[in-house]
């Protein structure tokens, strides 16, 4: 019981962050969008960001929505797997790509964790051997 209510909690803090990292991605289109970029930069960064933004809005989705298939289908661990890589393959992007920020690092780790606990959660205890 204890591990099931540990798994619920996960989910919804999970499924509400990439919930607000969606938003937030939303609202980053938007200031795309009206950057003094080149146009096929922005249209770049604008087309990237969208499909960023769907992949994010899609992990909330299965966060909050289909909680159970997130936990008990090969497809929901692979999901937890993606998500996982999505936000720590993020935080090294911040020490090689960016000017490091240590909130960003941070928040990027801290998300990739709530996946990766789940997907701990989701193994099952190998059987005691019997003498």
């Amino acid at each position: 019981m204890e591990r099931r209510n540990a798994a619920r909690a996960l989910r919804v803090v999970g499924g509400v962050l990439n919930g607000l990292f969606a938003l937030f991605h939303v609202w980053l289109g938007w200031r795309i969008g009206g950057s003094g970029l080149p146009d096929a930069a922005r249209g770049l960064m604008l087309a990237l960001n969208a499909g960023g933004t769907l992949f994010i809005a899609f992990f909330a989705y299965a966060f909050l929505a289909r909680g159970a298939d997130l936990l008990s289908t090969g497809l929901g661990r692979a999901t937890l797997a993606v998500c996982l890589l999505l936000y720590w393959s993020r935080a090294v992007e911040e020490i090689f790509w960016f000017r490091f920020s240590p909130a960003i690092f941070v928040t990027c780790l801290a998300a990739g964790a709530i996946p990766g606990a789940l997907l701990a959660l989701t193994r099952r205890a190998a059987p005691a051997a019997t003498a």
